[in-house]
């Protein structure tokens, strides 16, 4: 059963689906709005209900705060019936996703216009205290105007953490580096998950991709991204350079603020003479010989630039040109007539030859040397190592020494964290050393791989004790097909034992995600009428899926999408084409006369009389009225049912489509 109400919101129809709860298009009578509600249900969301709900709330207080044109508005928030709603501005237009869907990559001038107004949106919310944790395109909207709105706070951060102990929130592809690993964040995060976002719509590829998270996590902490222009020459030199330093790993070598980025992206023609180009020597300064001015060198790295500057070149004391010599014709070697003494050349060579043979010497001497010390000392260590642990490891019910690579690896192995290989978690069977760590991993339900600092191994199996793990800060991945991946931060301490827990959660399936202008098109998946129209989540099976959207009056539009896999979504948003009717196409006829629009009018039930400024419609819903281009209020009113204000600009050459479900009175 529908709802009709939630509080005092009147649902009008279903937005979308979210991980929370739904999304609906509904109205406040109090003063005639449309808003967005969004809602979750406290009664459906088991042991995870009290902290969905906290995000919840804390969206609802952390943008409640920020008053920006960039920032979706709240307007309310509240609960009713087991149900927490936040309503919020109701806004027409697509995601930067579905934008990217369509259209792959954008121009520049299309990505500059858009960045200029996100990074307005995050100074704004990070001059407030409030970190975004979540910025990706889906969670940029742009409005038919073109303006940008950010939506979903719902894992901002404030002052204090609103997750689970350890918890890692947000969208793998676009966490920084400093996300990933648990560590405290701010405003610079949500720029590079911003650069990510730039890379994806100058390239049309992610950074940072890979078969699982774990992957995508170890190239976020320890690889470079391609460069943009290594991807597409086309793109300028500066873009790419821009791009690129947004990403960089450490903070501090990334853009500050986005007025920063945007100073940046607004003159990258100019940024691109920044990345330093050879000048050729002039034929006048390589005529002078050893007196040629050496140019200047430019060192470009991070975000500081360092010029080494020209030495001066001496002037001649004396002025006068120097008059050119005739070319000394080549001495002919004389004849020998018996044997010969060495010339000077080949002393030479032979006193080199003899000096470079005693210093190879020497260096293979102090090498060897250096080999025999390193032998003397790992042999002193593993002594040491032997009186220190007399005791013997026990594995089942089998007693035996300690192995000798083993203690060998526990007393030379360096703690490096940033070096997973080094640094891995070893088997419980190893000796564990005083100066490392040992965790514990547990989940429901078992048999999970776990990844610690993206590297694992085949016995990283779910319950499991790792021992020898470096102290510090490391990021766990748990992952079980069937499950969504879960993802944690955890701080080992020396010579301590922990656990980490966690639950996984069911796979999410593939997910058609469908809409269209105009909407209440109907939709088939692979040859099957699914019994939903537009805008509608259809969930699918792993694979290859044909979308199709029919609407009577318009063609129909088709799309396939790639292979899907769990929890992936495809967004297929057709802007369906208004079809000439028969004998209008026999005519001749066109579908939008010359210098006009038209106005497409359609109700459910049809039927509705449409009022158009003050103007009654010759014909009821559904209706194509020739108009000239301009912005028109339109009432549509039929009994039994409420009367439909809406306002529609109607462009020069264009369709514009009112498209209705009348609720009952």
């Amino acid at each position: 059963m529908s709802l009709q109400n939630i509080g005092r919101y009147e649902i009008l129809s279903e937005l979308g689906r979210g991980a929370m709860g739904l999304v609906y298009k509904a109205k406040d009578p109090t003063i005639g709005r449309i808003v967005a509600l969004k809602t979750m249900r406290l009664d459906v969301h088991g042991l995870e209900a009290e902290d969905m709900l906290r995000r919840f709330r804390n969206e609802a207080q952390a943008v409640g705060v920020l008053n920006h044109l960039n920032i979706v508005t709240i307007y309310d928030a509240a609960e009713q019936d087991k149900i927490f709603y936040i309503a919020m501005e109701y806004i027409e237009g697509t995601t930067l996703h579905q934008l990217l869907a369509q259209k792959r990559v954008l121009s520049t001038e299309e990505i500059i216009r858009f960045a200029r107004q996100i990074c307005a949106g995050l100074d704004y919310a990070h001059s407030n205290g409030i970190v975004h944790r979540d910025v990706k395109p889906a969670n940029i909207m742009i409005t038919t105007a073109g303006t940008v709105k950010i939506m979903d706070f719902g894992i901002a951060k404030t002052g204090g953490s609103v997750t689970s102990t350890g918890q890692v929130l947000g969208t793998p592809n676009y966490m920084s580096p400093e996300q990933v690993k648990g560590k405290t964040l701010d405003g610079r995060s949500d720029l590079f998950s911003l650069g990510v976002v730039l890379y994806e719509m100058l390239t049309g590829e992610k950074p940072f991709v890979g078969q699982n998270v774990t992957t995508i996590i170890y190239k976020i902490v320890n690889e470079l991204p391609t460069p943009p222009r290594d991807l597409d020459v086309t793109i300028h030199p500066g873009l790419s350079a821009i791009v690129t330093k947004a990403l960089a790993k450490s903070p501090d070598d990334r853009y500050q603020t986005g007025a920063e980025l945007v100073r940046d992206l607004e003159s990258y023609k100019s940024y691109g003479s920044k990345l330093g180009t050879t000048t050729p020597i002039s034929s006048a300064a390589t005529a002078q010989g050893d007196k040629t001015t050496v140019l200047p060198l430019k060192i470009v790295g991070g975000s500081s630039t360092v010029r080494v500057p020209a030495p001066v070149a001496v002037p001649d004391p004396d002025p006068t040109p120097v008059p050119v010599k005739a070319p000394v014709p080549m001495r002919q070697p004389a004849a020998s007539t018996g044997a010969t003494k060495p010339t000077a050349k080949k002393t030479t060579l032979i006193i080199a030859g003899i000096a470079i043979a005693l210093v190879l010497g020497v260096a293979m001497a102090a090498y060897g040397y250096y080999r025999g010390q390193q032998a003397r000392e790992l042999q002193a260590q593993q002594d040491a190592q032997k009186k220190a642990t007399k005791k013997t490891t026990v594995v089942g019910t089998q007693t035996k020494s300690p192995d000798p690579i083993t203690v060998q690896k526990a007393a030379v192995s360096p703690i490096v964290k940033s070096d997973p290989v080094k640094t891995k978690a070893k088997s419980t069977k190893e000796v564990v050393a005083a100066h490392q760590g040992e965790l514990k991993f547990v989940s429901q339900p078992d048999g999970a791989k776990v990844a610690v600092d993206g590297w694992s191994e085949p016995k990283w199996v779910t319950p499991f004790t790792a021992s020898n793990l470096a102290p510090g800060p490391h990021t766990v991945v748990f992952s079980k097909s069937g499950y969504s991946p879960e993802i944690r931060a955890v701080e080992v301490a020396a010579g301590k034992s922990d656990s980490l827990s966690v639950k996984l959660g069911a796979v999410v399936p593939p997910t058609l995600r469908v809409n269209s202008t105009p909407q209440n098109a109907a939709i088939w998946v692979d040859g099957r009428d699914t019994g939903k129209t537009t805008p509608a989540d259809i969930s699918v099976e792993k694979g290859v899926h044909k979308v199709l959207v029919r609407k009577p009056g318009y063609k129909e539009a088709t799309a396939t999408s790639a292979a899907l896999a769990e929890g992936d979504v495809y967004v297929f948003t057709p802007n369906l084409t208004f079809q000439q009717s028969f004998w209008r196409r026999l005519s001749g006829g066109e579908s939008v006369p010359q210098g006009k629009g038209v106005l497409h009018v359609q109700t459910r039930p049809d039927g509705a009389t449409m009022t158009v400024n003050g103007a009654v419609a010759p014909k009821k819903t559904e209706v194509h009225w020739i108009l000239d281009p301009g912005t028109y209020d339109v009432l549509l009113q039929k009994d039994g049912y409420k009367p439909v204000h809406r306002t529609v600009v109607v462009e020069l050459g264009k369709v514009a489509s009112v498209d209705e479900v009348l609720d009952k009175q």
